[in-house]
């Protein structure tokens, strides 16, 4: 998942934000310089990205992507889903958009002291583009499959993906429906369980 849904699944923590956040720019198992909030929020990030990766139907809709744009499949999907959970987000969340987005960069401000440097600036920079609202409008995909295609020579086919991700929009949005329900389902289920394991 993109970092719209990821900030959805810090239930109120700033520091489990922070760290769904981090889940992109921290790599092995030792976490030990991050709080035990930012660590569960990392933890939290990868087992949605593996729950999303092994998902049947997420598997099926990678099919749509055709070479040279297939290997970035997951990413693309991932960037498109957060689309359509911004343009049905009261069916999440009962908070609005606005005000929850407002809320994850005063979370991320509050952190940023301890987030790394190249997160840091990734933080500024989806503040000042307004990124996360930005979801609203397909053009805010088209720009993030953009910027992600100027990471590398290797990444260019990436810039040609928007219009693909246009023309399967309703597979897609088909596959979010079906999907998202079951991740908010495992994640609950796995948030009461940890909940009651440390009671």
């Amino acid at each position: 998942m993109n970092f719209l849904a990821h900030s959805l699944f810090a239930n109120g923590s700033t520091e489990r934000v922070a760290g769904q956040f981090c889940g992109d720019f921290v790599r092995g198992s030792d976490l030990s310089q991050f709080t035990e909030g930012i660590q569960e929020g990392i933890r939290r990030h990868r087992r949605i990205d593996a729950f999303t990766d092994r998902h049947p139907e997420v598997k099926l809709v990678h099919d749509l992507f055709k070479p040279p744009i297939r290997r970035f499949a997951g990413i693309i999907t991932d960037v498109s889903f957060d689309y359509f959970l911004a343009n049905d987000w009261q069916r999440y969340c009962e908070q609005p958009l606005e005000a929850h987005v407002a809320w994850v960069h005063e979370a991320l401000n509050k952190h940023l002291h301890e987030l790394p440097p190249q997160l840091q600036r990734f933080i500024a920079f989806i503040q000042r583009e307004n990124v996360l609202l930005g979801n609203r409008e397909f053009r805010g995909v088209e720009l993030t499959l953009q910027r992600l295609s100027m990471r590398s020579s290797r990444w260019a086919p990436m810039a040609d993906a928007g219009p693909v991700v246009w023309a399967h929009r309703e597979a897609l949005a088909a596959c979010f429906a079906t999907f998202f329900p079951t991740l908010l389902s495992d994640e609950q289920a796995n948030w009461v369980g940890r909940k009651g394991g440390e009671a």
